[in-house]
């Protein structure tokens, strides 16, 4: 074999071990699937249907949470277990707070057919499906497909046709009874119907307040919100199991005096109607150049990066940590109570106490300049070492600093073997040797 072969193979062999190292250090992108069946095919006006939505996945999951459509004028929603809330054309699955992880959930979500037709559901923005453990932070991909429920009209009773009697008289010996006039005949008594109660049982509104508070003989009902949705989360129950409920006027909502109304049916076709009168108040958005959106809303201030953080009042003075005081922050028109360095005058940090989406409340540092907002537990020998200079927009985690010392080792690999190669193409140089005698070296 000649020596030019011969190098050429230890280089390729090289370059296939470092390109196995890089590779190795890759993860791979998780990824679940939502799956959405019936419980029966066939589906007649006035059954009972439970939806199922299965998710799994390849690598644990540690929560999902996602909103699903459907035709209110088809099915009517009754219930999902704990973790399921419905109003009208929705249903929203929060499962967030899972103490132990599965690579697969199931949810039974119950349903009534109230009419004829055919409805679609269909997962929804925003939905989102959690890893567990150091990944409980981070999405999934999605997949999933939509499942479509027709609902036939309810059937007629069949009919029994009775084989006619006989016209033959029979032999009887008996004197015949005397013939009944029609009039005497005992017509059947009517038996009275139970129209069904057209009252809701329980009436809640999401984030509202209804006054006066909710009891089935009271129609008409006020409250006000804080949002920037078109929608309300409308949660009832009726009295009657059977009843059928409409909701008028929960879309398109807007600044101002709304009214929603909730139409309760029975079998027998009478309706009550409960009246809600909602004002809606938009959250306002304060304007910066940041990366922080400032939101002032339901009477308190949220701020907006990727997540939403809730700004609360500390409860207890104990908690905050050696060496920041209390000081006192502006947002719009809205006074918090924020804690500041004392060797920081300029008060270009500061920390703040708030909730991240469903998580526990914590400190978080606020960096002014920067727009950046950080937990102060993972920065905390960092902004003490650096005197709160400048802060980090994120910090890296344990598995990309070791996806770059894999490069950098793989990358020293192939420099090392090129400098032997060329160390050897030298001394045979020196030496006066040619490839024939590299080539018995290498044998």
């Amino acid at each position: 074999m000649c020596f030019t072969r011969k190098l050429y193979i230890i280089t390729v062999f090289i370059f296939f071990m470092a390109a196995g190292l890089i590779n190795s250090s890759n993860a791979h992108a998780s990824s679940a699937s939502v799956d959405i069946t019936a419980s029966k095919s066939n589906v007649v006006k006035g059954d009972t249907v439970y939806v199922i939505i299965t998710i799994t996945s390849g690598d644990e999951i540690g929560g999902f949470k996602g909103y699903f459509s459907y035709d209110n004028s088809v099915l009517k929603y009754v219930t999902g277990g704990t973790v399921a809330s419905g109003n009208d054309d929705e249903f929203l699955i929060t499962d967030t707070d899972r103490e132990e992880a599965s690579g697969r959930l199931k949810y039974s979500v119950k349903f009534i057919a109230r009419a004829s037709g055919n409805t679609t559901l269909m997962l929804k923005s925003p939905y989102a499906v959690y890893g567990y453990g150091d990944n409980a932070e981070e999405e999934m991909s999605v997949s999933y497909s939509p499942l479509n429920i027709v609902v036939s009209p309810k059937r007629k009773p069949a009919q029994v046709t009775k084989k006619p009697a006989s016209t033959k008289k029979p032999v009887s010996t008996k004197k015949p009874e005397a013939t009944r006039k029609p009039e005497d005949s005992p017509s059947p008594s009517p038996v009275p119907v139970d129209s069904g109660s057209t009252r809701l049982e329980t009436l809640s509104i999401k984030n509202v307040l209804l006054s006066p508070p909710f009891s089935p003989d009271i129609y008409k009902y006020s409250g006000t919100i804080e949002t920037d949705d078109t929608s309300l989360d409308i949660l009832y129950k009726t009295e009657d199991t059977d009843a059928d409920v409409a909701i008028k006027g929960n879309g398109g909502l807007s600044k101002g005096k709304n009214t929603i109304k909730i139409i309760v049916s029975n079998l027998d076709g009478k309706k009550s109607v409960y009246k809600l009168s909602i004002n809606i108040k938009r959250q306002e958005e304060l304007t910066g150049t940041g990366n922080i959106k400032t939101l002032l809303r339901d009477g308190g201030v949220v701020l907006k990066t990727n997540d939403e953080y809730t700004v609360e009042e500390i409860p207890d003075d104990s908690l905050i940590p050696e060496g920041f005081g209390k000081t006192e922050m502006k947002f719009g028109d809205r006074v918090v109570k924020v804690c500041s360095s004392e060797n920081d005058t300029e008060h270009k940090f500061v920390l703040i106490y708030c909730r991240r989406e469903d998580t526990e409340p914590g400190f978080y540092l606020y960096d002014k300049e920067e727009q950046s907002l950080m937990p102060y537990a993972k920065v905390q020998s960092w902004y003490r070492g650096n005197n709160g200079n400048v802060v980090v927009a994120e910090e890296q985690d344990s598995g990309t600093e070791i996806q770059k010392l894999r490069y950098m080792l793989a990358i020293a690999v192939i420099i090392c073997l090129l400098l032997v190669i060329i160390i050897i193409s030298v001394y045979m140089h020196f030496k006066g040797m040619d490839k024939d005698d590299l080539s018995e070296i290498l044998k």
